[in-house]
């Protein structure tokens, strides 16, 4: 799950000296003398070269390529999503109303592509595209029809299978909800 992916990254920045004798400052040093830019042989190279293990060195070259920052902060993430989008916002904020008060234990987590809306597990996602907000769903084998479609570009999990795009904030509306309470059902009665 999203949220999963920063509190890992945050427990490894916390323990990065004690786990690896060098602070996260360090290896962004040591790193830029490599002359490496792309991620796999960034990781391959801490791996290979320093001894580190695959999640250490994961996230070592996912913050050299961040420029030194998370790769994990909700807010840059987020920001990232509507770079260039800003027309989408009060559609995704009119979704995260209804969502808040919709349910008490779902949270909305941004990743580089999507935000993943979940409580115990992923079943929904929303997917800022040029011109519409992309929601897509876990549905299972419900019949495609009316506002949904099955699920193309999501960025997200197979498991989403139907999708809904939202142009406007006015198309969140009941059946929309309706949508995401069918979602959370099926994702969380498996």
């Amino acid at each position: 799950m999203a949220k999963d992916s920063q509190r890992l990254e945050q427990e490894f920045i916390s323990t990065a000296r004690e786990k690896t004798g060098r602070g996260v400052p360090e290896w962004m040093a040591i790193i830029s003398t490599s002359g490496l830019s792309k991620p796999n042989e960034i990781l391959k190279w801490l791996k290979e070269q320093h001894g580190l293990n695959h999640l250490q060195a994961n996230f070592l070259s996912g913050i050299y390529l961040n420029d030194g920052q998370p790769v994990f902060d909700y807010a840059v993430l987020f920001e990232k999503l509507f770079a260039g989008k800003a027309d989408l916002l009060p559609v995704y904020q009119a979704l995260e109303q209804q969502i808040q008060a919709t349910f008490s234990d779902v949270e909305l987590i941004p990743t580089k592509a999507y935000i993943s809306i979940e409580a115990k597990r992923i079943f929904a996602c929303a997917t800022m595209m040029k011109s519409s907000m992309r929601l897509g769903l876990d549905l299972g084998d419900a019949p495609f029809e009316g506002r949904v479609q099955k699920a193309k570009g999501l960025g997200a999990m197979p498991n989403l299978t139907h999708m809904v795009e939202i142009s406007s904030a006015s198309e969140v509306d009941a059946e929309v909800v309706d949508l995401l309470k069918a979602a959370y059902q099926h994702a969380h009665h498996k």
